[in-house]
This record gives C-alpha cells, structure tokens and sequence, in this order.
C-alpha cells in the first residue's frame, strides 16, 4: 500500500484517536508491526497553536516515519494554515478529520458534523490539497459513512 510518495510495510493502519494516540502509542504500535499510525488530532485554530496540548501532540521526536498529522476544524483557510503549521513541523501526510463523532467537536461543526455541509467539506479538502501538494505532501481523509446513524450519506 502506497501514500503518495510513501510505501507502507503492510496494511495494519492505526486511526487517529483523541486521548489514545499519543506519540508513546504511536511509537510502540509501529514496533510491535503497525505499517502506519495517525496522530491524534489537531485544532487547526492558530490560538492554541502554542498550548501544552497542541504542541505536545505536534512533536513527532524519535518517531519513526510516515509521520501522519490529523488536524480538526471548519474553516478550509485555518485548515490549509494548519497543514502548513504542521508540514514545517515534520508532518509527512496530513489527515483531515472528518469521522470524530464527539460532541464537543461535532457542535463546532468539526469532525463527523462536515459531513452535513457538504460545500464545506470540499472546501476544506480543495484548500488542504492546495496548501500541500507544492511541497509534495499528501493528504488522506478518515470519515464515518455517515454523519449520524440515522443518515448515512458517504458511499
């Protein structure tokens, strides 16, 4: 399996998720044989940028890679901004997030909820996309099938 430029040593994928996959999870998941591992994700608010929290979970010290960044958020230009932020901080592959079904992200209209916004969503995408491909960084996407269980709007 192949993203972008990056060939992954087999098909055990770790997901991003919010409290578990820290840079010590990531580390021992790729030890023990995971071919890939997402960190947790993000904010792409250029406020918290500096907080203990984003900037713990932005050091990718020691960690072998494709270093994979996931970043969270409803603005495509904060978005884009991010992945840059990210990208100069050793970001290999950045991953948008559009599957946390968490309240706390979904009422921000983050995460699981941009699938309700469809014209959000790849305007987000198109910007992420653009602020990446100059510098040779691809991006993936991680989503749910739907935005809710009730409405299941992805193929």
């Amino acid at each position: 399996m192949h993203i972008g430029p990056y060939r992954l040593p087999n098909t055990l994928l770790v997901a991003p998720m919010a409290g578990v996959t820290d840079r010590p999870f990531r580390k021992l998941c790729k030890r023990l044989g995971a071919g890939y591992a997402v960190s947790e994700m993000v904010t792409s608010r250029p406020d918290l940028q500096a907080s203990l929290k984003t900037s713990r979970r932005a050091d990718h010290s020691g960690e072998p890679g494709p270093i994979a960044v996931q970043i969270a958020g409803t603005d495509a230009q904060m978005m884009a901004d991010a992945a840059r932020y990210n990208i100069d901080r050793g970001a290999q592959i950045i991953d948008i997030n559009m599957g946390c079904p968490a309240k706390k992200v979904c009422n921000k209209w983050a995460g699981s909820a941009l699938m309700q916004d469809e014209a959000l969503a790849i305007g987000i995408v198109e910007a992420v996309v653009a602020a990446c491909e100059p510098r040779g960084v691809p991006v993936t996407l991680k989503m749910r099938t739907g935005w809710c269980a009730d409405v299941r709007n992805a193929p």
